[in-house]
């Protein structure tokens, strides 16, 4: 309890004012009084101060949560490493038909809310080392610092992953593994027509696709295969689920500069960590998928 032991008339010159002063005792201590005006305006200052402090904590507890979830979208997103940093600014565009192409893919991530409207894909077809993946990886990095979903794999590992659910022993049906390639916002089929291109394949093919037609999901095929023979390769029924919606072909026809580009020191390394092990925190829709191996 404060015990008042005695007052004292005193005058603020700061606010003009008259004020009776009272001396308190806490315990052992004597604790002096404050001008009335001068405690209003230390509480407000005091009051400023910590709503100043908690907002400064609130926004770096936001940003370490924002870093958190994009650094699990890329441990998500199965992007090979060296790509990690890949960007539409490193990537060397040097001629016409590269320039072209940069630009397809710049418009396709600047306007990606619209590609979602329709669902409309891109197919990115040309000789090898021409830059394909640079720019696909691109696409995806950019759009997972906007906050989206990505995955990048092989055709031959995501028929792999859906045959595996094909072992008796298999932990997720078919559907499951096809479910979470549907459902990530963007899907990146690299590497097709690397695979033999049986019926089978062709079939599973359309089965993914066809799924992320069905809700409006862009995917990026990528292949070294010319116009003609993706279409001969996935089949027409595939081939239309890319067009629907205004799909695009961007065509790679230039030589590999992939020497090049592997003595290029301004492309930066990968800011990200390897990951050893499947992301604990992935999208659910991505839970049942694995990574790499």
């Amino acid at each position: 309890m404060f015990k008042v032991i005695k007052t004292e008339n005193r005058h603020c010159e700061e606010h003009g004012i008259d004020w009776v002063c009272e001396f308190t005792k806490l315990g052992g201590r004597v604790l002096e009084g404050e001008c009335p005006e001068c405690l209003k305006e230390r509480v407000e200052r005091e009051r400023i101060e910590d709503q100043r402090r908690m907002a400064e904590e609130a926004k770096q507890r936001q940003i370490a949560y924002e870093r958190q979830c994009l650094e699990r979208r890329v441990s998500s997103s199965l992007i090979p490493q060296k790509y990690l940093t890949r960007t539409f600014d490193n990537y060397r565009a040097e001629t016409p038909d590269q320039l072209k192409a940069l630009s397809a893919c710049q418009r396709f991530a600047e306007d990606f809310y619209g590609f979602q409207r329709t669902g409309a894909g891109l197919i990115m077809t040309g000789r090898p080392g021409t830059g394909k993946t640079h720019l696909a990886c691109a696409i995806a990095n950019s759009l997972i610092e906007q906050g989206h979903t990505c995955v990048f794999i092989t055709a031959s590992k995501m028929i792999r992953k859906i045959r595996e659910t094909y072992r008796r022993d298999s932990e997720f049906t078919e559907q499951q593994i096809i479910d979470s390639l549907r459902d990530v916002d963007l899907l990146i089929i690299d590497e097709v027509g690397v695979q033999r291109g049986t019926e089978s394949e062709e079939h599973l093919l359309f089965e993914v696709l066809n799924e992320r037609n069905s809700v409006f999901a862009p995917t990026i095929i990528l292949s070294n295969l010319t116009a003609n023979q993706i279409k001969d390769y996935i089949g027409e029924r595939a081939l239309d689920r890319l067009r629907e919606g205004g799909g695009k072909l961007v065509v790679f026809d230039w030589e590999s500069y992939r020497g090049r580009v592997a003595e290029d020191s301004d492309l930066p390394g990968a800011e990200y960590p390897v990951r050893t092990e499947p992301a604990k925190h992935s999208p659910a829709c991505l839970s049942p998928f694995p990574m790499e191996d």
